[in-house]
C-alpha cells in the first residue's frame, strides 16, 4: 500500500471524517483557506499545490502556465488556447466549469431539489417574486464543484457571496 493510499485510508475513517467536516467551523475554515490561498510566495504556492494534488485529482495539463505565484492563481488558472472549445449548438447546455451534476429536474410548485436532496423554493434563491414565479415548470440543473475541478468561472453574473451555510 502506498503512502497516499495509507493516508487516504486514515482520512476516510468515519470519526475523523465527521470531525473534519462537522466540528471545524466551515465559515472559519473557508475564510482561512481563502486568505492562505492568496499568499504570493513561490515556495508556499509550490508546496500547497503539491499537497493539493496529493489529496485530489487536480489536473494541470490544460493550464496555460505550470508556475503559479499563489494557490489562488492555480485555482483560477487560465487554460491553454483551444483547450476547452465551446459547443455552439443552441440545444446544448454549456458549463463554464467542471462539475458533478448534483441535482436536476423541473421546478414544480415553486420548489427545486438541490444539494443533497434538500428542497428549496425558487423565492429562496431568487428574491424577486415575479422573476421567481417565471421559472415555474422550467428545467434546472445544479452543478457541484470539487476543489480539483477547473472553475475559473463559476457564476453567470457578477455577485458577492455574503454567507456560506
Amino acid at each position: 500500500m502506498s503512502i497516499k493510499q495509507s493516508i487516504q485510508k486514515i482520512l476516510i475513517q468515519e470519526d475523523l471524517n465527521f470531525l473534519l467536516t462537522n466540528r471545524i467551523p466551515r465559515n472559519t475554515l473557508t475564510r482561512f483557506i481563502g486568505w492562505f490561498s492568496q499568499i504570493e510566495n513561490p515556495l508556499i504556492a509550490h508546496i500547497s499545490i503539491k499537497i493539493w494534488q496529493f489529496f485530489s485529482a487536480l489536473d494541470l495539463s490544460e493550464a496555460k502556465s505550470s508556475q503559479f505565484k499563489s494557490m489562488h492563481a492555480c485555482f483560477t488558472r487560465e487554460l491553454k488556447p483551444g483547450a476547452r472549445p465551446i459547443n455552439t449548438d443552441p440545444n446544448t447546455l454549456n458549463s463554464p466549469c467542471d462539475a458533478i451534476i448534483g441535482a436536476f429536474g423541473q421546478v414544480k410548485d415553486g420548489q427545486i431539489f438541490q444539494a443533497k436532496g434538500f428542497p428549496y423554493t425558487i423565492q429562496e434563491l431568487i428574491p424577486d417574486p415575479s422573476l421567481a414565479s417565471s421559472y415555474e415548470a422550467c428545467d434546472y440543473v445544479t452543478l457541484r464543484l470539487t476543489s480539483s475541478m477547473y472553475h475559473r468561472f463559476h457564476a453567470p453574473s457578477s455577485l458577492r457571496i455574503k454567507k456560506v451555510s
